[in-house]
């Protein structure tokens, strides 16, 4: 899901990172200015990236739930779903990292054969998790199948990444085999306590090549979306002093007799505006914690965990 297209490619280097230099950044709003400016969280409350970037329920009355009222409801269905592909793409990558490293580059004869291997164990895991989930929908059983188109479709993408770079330099070590052919960090573990975030975070993928930042989506596309990204490069840029421009939210979705997932990717310009809506998120949630503000239920609150204590 991180391997970009020809035509991505070419519409980032001739087009997004041009403009987002052109544009540029407000100094105020990079992350390395966490100490001096708006950055600056209000309250000494630590909020994980998903829970500041989550704008499902408008008023943010279910994060008022979680810490005031200590109020604590099971995962969706939709959740778990979105968490098992979130974990095997977790576990896929760096296993054929792995495999590379103490076998070494001759490993890549059988590397198809061996990942494939491993797809029984994922199945299996997921099913266990599943298996907690009180009623499935059609949706939820098909998660298995799911899996497995997930899992052939991504060994193809690797393999193909690889053997391109095998094919192109005669002389190429397993260190550089691996930082051509897949060039991405995923689950990749931040401090983000500098902004008011959680010290444990994960961002699902970082493009160490281009200092991109992906993040993974399973439901319907959405505006707000995009601030999980943006909270992750500003923690990146707080931490390390390095500037992250480029977001890419990617959505994966499996369509009914399609024999592969289909992944859509949302490239945008971390700009000042989503920056500051980012920062504005993150100031309201702490200030309706830390002054116990209740801000009233939100209007479509259909789907939501916890209907049941907005009534």
């Amino acid at each position: 899901m991180y391997f970009f297209s020809e035509e991505e490619r070419k519409y980032l280097l001739k087009k997004l990172i041009p403009k987002a230099r052109e544009k540029g950044i407000a100094e105020d709003l990079r992350g390395w200015n966490w100490h001096s400016t708006e950055l600056s969280p209000p309250h000494d409350i630590f909020l994980p990236v998903w829970e500041v970037s989550d704008r499902y329920c408008e008023t943010g009355r279910d994060c008022y739930l979680r810490h005031v009222q200590k109020v604590s409801v099971p995962a969706s269905e939709e959740m778990v779903t979105g968490r098992i592909y979130h974990q095997v793409m977790a576990e896929l990558y760096p296993t054929a990292k792995r495999l590379i490293y103490s076998e070494g580059i001759g490993i890549c004869t059988d590397l198809p054969q061996i990942l494939m291997q491993r797809l029984p164990e994922a199945v299996i895991e997921a099913e266990e998790q599943l298996s907690k989930v009180k009623c499935m929908s059609e949706a939820s059983r098909d998660v298995s199948g799911n899996l497995k188109k997930l899992w052939s479709f991504e060994v193809s993408r690797i393999v193909s990444s690889v053997y391109s770079y095998l094919g192109k330099y005669r002389y190429l070590s397993d260190d550089s085999l691996i930082n051509h052919a897949l060039p991405f960090v995923v689950e990749h573990k931040l401090d983000g306590q500098y902004l008011g975030l959680s010290s444990n975070l994960s961002a699902d993928a970082i493009n160490m090549g281009g200092m991109l930042i992906c993040d993974l989506k399973t439901g319907p596309k959405r505006d707000f979306h995009r601030l999980s990204a943006t909270g992750y490069a500003l923690v990146y840029e707080s931490l390390y002093e390095v500037p992250i421009n480029i977001g890419c939210t990617v959505y994966l979705s499996f369509p009914k007799n399609h024999p592969t997932p289909h992944i859509e990717r949302d490239f945008f310009i971390i700009s000042d505006e989503i920056r500051q809506w980012f920062i504005e998120e993150r100031d309201s949630k702490q200030d309706l914690i830390f002054y116990e503000r209740d801000p009233g239920r939100c209007q479509n609150s259909g789907s939501c965990r916890y209907s049941e204590y907005c009534g």
